[in-house]
């Protein structure tokens, strides 16, 4: 894949042949989100990027090399934050304080990106996931054994309810990821909006962090 480091061209700068990668990253994430890895084709993410298909492949080399280039990007976004919690949570509560905040504001800003990998858990779990832990791989030290240590060693000491890491884990990241999934279908059913209200993120995020507190401290 042809390196690129246009990392602060806007998308919309159509002339601008610097911004070409980005305006085709930006086409593959709505055609990724909308029909998964399998059901994207290059066609269409060339002409919603508004370029040739052939510079598709001179940038990217594959339909599964951009893919992954979208995975890492979504996974920089995350996962440098995660680190740094990680790290530095003394206690369970440490963790609580924050989490929702990193992977809620992340849902609802980024809800392409939540689709494009929930699409491929769905189709291909063994795929994304294999995927997903090349890139988180390359973090140092990892974020998946320092949060297994941690809640180990709280487990032990009494500070958590829950003391398998696999199920914490899974009790805890659903919540916080679902919302862009989830809230249209809540709409619905309360017959109202919700989640175009300016203060949705930050009521959403208080909320998970209280609902999560008492689902997992003692």
């Amino acid at each position: 894949m042809k390196p690129f480091t246009d990392q602060n061209s806007s998308p919309d700068q159509t002339s601008s042949t610097s911004s070409t990668p980005q305006r085709i990253l930006q086409a593959a994430l709505k055609e990724f989100a909308t029909h998964g890895l399998g059901g994207a084709r290059m066609e269409r993410i060339a002409r919603k990027a508004g370029v040739n298909k052939a510079l598709l492949f001179y940038y990217f080399s594959s339909k599964e090399n951009l893919f992954q280039q979208l995975l890492t990007e979504a996974m920089k976004i995350v996962i440098p934050q995660l680190q740094q919690v990680i790290l530095q949570a003394r206690q369970p509560s440490d963790l609580i304080e924050v989490l929702p905040r990193i992977y809620t504001r992340f849902a609802l800003e980024h809800p392409d990106y939540i689709r494009m990998i929930l699409l491929e858990l769905i189709r291909n779990p063994q795929t994304i996931a294999s995927l997903m832990s090349q890139v988180i791989s390359t973090y140092q030290p990892s974020p998946p054994r320092e949060i297994n240590k941690k809640i180990m060693a709280w487990g032990k000491k009494g500070l958590l309810q829950e003391t398998d890491p696999s199920q914490l884990i899974l009790n805890l990241i659903p919540p916080m990821i679902f919302t862009p999934i989830i809230a249209p279908l809540v709409e619905v059913l309360l017959q109202k909006k919700i989640i175009d209200s300016p203060d949705f993120l930050q009521r959403r995020i208080a909320s998970l962090t209280q609902f999560l507190k008492k689902g997992v401290l003692p």
